[in-house]
């Protein structure tokens, strides 16, 4: 490209992650079968099991750091000797549940604790694993199986539950919300119902077009420096949705109209060391930290809310390649800073591992993997990619896949999954 006098080039990405384990919970609870729980109550074990999974499932699904978030990004960029200019789009956008309404589950469990219990007893009897009498706790602890009794169970019954949260995987480790949720069921008196559930998730987004002018020198044969100056017009995005309000939908459609338009300026800069065989880089982002307005939104459910500024950190990249040959490199890279996203208290810091073979330099074939080392959520990501080069003009392709997956409607999902598509031509 050095010998290049100038060149245009296209790229556009897209992918999501889930973290943490929102998609499991999401799976279990899709599959309950609300209408009857809400009708019938407890009639069968399969009943019992729905229960356990639905109290499990909605105590966990807020924790911090469950959520889905999906990424864009677009670039195009014309390059006219030292000089350059372009166009960059980047959008994210953040899933969560905010808070959970523990109350207002909509289950019928009769009038008291006691046709509870006994609905307990009848959906247990059918079981041969499972007899009261010689029944030893697995999950519950003595408070636990005090704490559920007091509310008016039997100890049968509390035991038929233990029986069932063990059946279900569920370990003493992390009970204690769940027994919590178990005692708000066993005294509603059935009194409680979904409609008026105040469970909320909360959609945040950040998108940005920057427009940067660019300019790169060589110091001498070994030593390179670049800088962009760019303008920055940035909105950031915020929603609310009550999960179970029939007006729901409405809102989240007008999710794309609750937003706050910031322009701003930012300034990167790089550095680029050729040496025999290595090559070193380092490429700072954002080094001015441009700041963007958090959007105040008042609800139709009510609530006006004022949310969070967004300002991009300077981010710090380091890269090494190696390239013993002239058709293969292998390369490092490694962010030297934590860098934020929309998921709150979510951050990434990225170690990458790469290779790329040039085949008779008209096919690139490459491939990698990465893990973000600020979180543990997703474990190592796998990419491969493929280069075509055809005279003066070049066609990428590439994908990331992550080593952990989730289980979503009888299917298995990556946890992190990307695509991206870029093509470049230089004269």
């Amino acid at each position: 490209i050095g010998r290049k006098n100038w060149g245009v080039d296209a790229n556009v990405s897209a992918g999501y992650r889930l973290h943490n384990n929102l998609g499991q919970y999401i799976d279990t609870l899709s599959k309950i079968d609300y209408d009857l729980l809400s009708t019938a109550g407890i009639q069968t074990q399969s009943d019992l099991e729905d229960l356990i999974d639905l109290v499990n499932s909605l105590d966990n699904l807020d924790d911090p750091g469950n959520g889905i978030t999906a990424d864009a990004v677009a670039h195009a960029g014309l390059r006219i000797g030292h000089f350059g200019i372009g166009a960059n789009g980047f959008f994210q956008a953040t899933g969560r549940v905010l808070n959970v309404d523990n109350t207002n589950l909509g289950i019928d469990i009769g009038v008291s604790a006691t046709d509870l219990s006994s609905d307990i007893d009848a959906a247990i009897a059918s079981d041969p694993g499972f007899d009261a009498a010689t029944y030893t706790p697995q999950v519950f602890d003595a408070a636990q199986i005090a704490q559920l009794t007091g509310t008016g169970l039997t100890q049968d019954a509390v035991y038929a539950l233990d029986y069932i949260a063990a059946q279900q995987g569920l370990t003493s480790a992390d009970i204690q919300g769940t027994v919590d949720l178990l005692e708000t069921v066993s005294t509603s008196s059935g009194a409680s119902t979904l409609e008026n559930n105040t469970t909320t998730v909360l959609l945040s987004g950040f998108g940005v077009l920057e427009v940067p002018v660019t300019y790169g020198y060589a110091i001498n044969d070994n030593l390179s420096v670049g800088v962009n100056v760019k303008f920055m017009k940035g909105r950031v995005y915020g929603n609310q949705v009550l999960v179970f309000d029939q007006n729901s939908g409405d809102t989240l459609d007008k999710t794309d109209e609750f937003y706050e338009e910031t322009s701003a300026f930012g300034i990167d800069v790089g550095m680029l060391a050729r040496f025999n065989k290595i090559n070193l880089g380092l490429v700072a982002r954002n080094i001015n930290s441009p700041k963007f307005d958090g959007p105040t939104v008042t609800f139709p459910s009510g609530p006006t809310v004022k949310f969070d500024d967004v300002t991009i950190e300077p981010q710090l990249t380091a890269g090494v390649a190696f390239i013993p040959t002239e058709n293969f490199m292998i390369e490092a890279d490694l962010d030297l800073t934590e860098n934020e996203t929309t998921l709150a208290d979510y951050k990434t810091r990225n170690l990458g591992l790469g290779l790329e073979w040039n085949v008779w330099k008209v096919l690139a074939l490459r491939a990698g993997t990465y893990k973000n080392l600020a979180e543990d959520d997703i474990d190592w990501v796998y990419t491969a990619g493929l280069g075509v080069n055809m005279y003066v003009t070049r066609l990428d392709i590439a994908a990331t896949y992550s080593s952990k997956e989730e289980r979503f409607d009888e299917e298995d999902y990556p946890k992190e999954f990307k695509v991206a598509l870029e093509l470049s031509v230089d004269f």
